[in-house]
């Protein structure tokens, strides 16, 4: 999981039902954020989100405004179970009719209990996911804003700066 602190400085393009939107983060855009179900980001605000890859906005987990204390989550854990339930339907009659033809239904009950047990496992990292996303989400605090006519030195002259004691002994 990769949390990043995302500035929405222009947001454009937006289709407020589909949940698509892009923007602007420093001059550099990006586009074709879909975020069904979860709003529209606000121009100017700071977010931080969590994605399950860097900088893959496909595998956002959920985000948090800086200026609130709410988290959002993109799917709850019972919203991944009901996602996953179909290939549970597809994948269920292979084992369980191969254990079922051969053994009888004393074979087929481990099987079926085992297939229950990887599902409910399934549900439970899910549940545990979001719940490090959110508490990974709350612990991240605003950049302090530069104080009024200070800049921050450039990487040169950091560098500069560092190694001149060493330099000139």
């Amino acid at each position: 999981m990769h949390i990043r602190q995302v500035r929405f400085d222009r947001v454009f393009d937006v289709q407020q039902r589909a949940g698509d939107f892009s923007f602007e983060d420093g001059g550099w855009p990006v586009y074709g954020v879909n975020v069904a179900g979860m709003g529209i980001p606000r121009e100017g605000a700071t977010y931080a989100v969590a994605f399950a890859e860097a900088g893959n906005w496909n595998t956002l987990i959920g985000w948090r405004d800086l200026a609130a204390s709410a988290v959002q989550l993109r799917r709850s854990a019972w919203q991944l179970a009901l996602q996953q339930l179909p290939y549970g339907y597809l994948m269920i009659p292979v084992p369980y009719g191969i254990s079922l033809a051969l053994g009888g239904y004393w074979a087929a009950l481990p099987v079926g209990a085992l297939m229950l047990l990887v599902y409910g496992g399934c549900i439970y990292r899910a549940a545990w996911r979001n719940r490090q996303a959110a508490q990974a989400l709350r612990e991240v605090h605003p950049a302090v804003p530069p104080a009024p006519g200070k800049r921050k030195p450039s990487r040169l002259a950091r560098s500069v700066w560092a190694l001149a004691p060493i330099l000139w002994k």
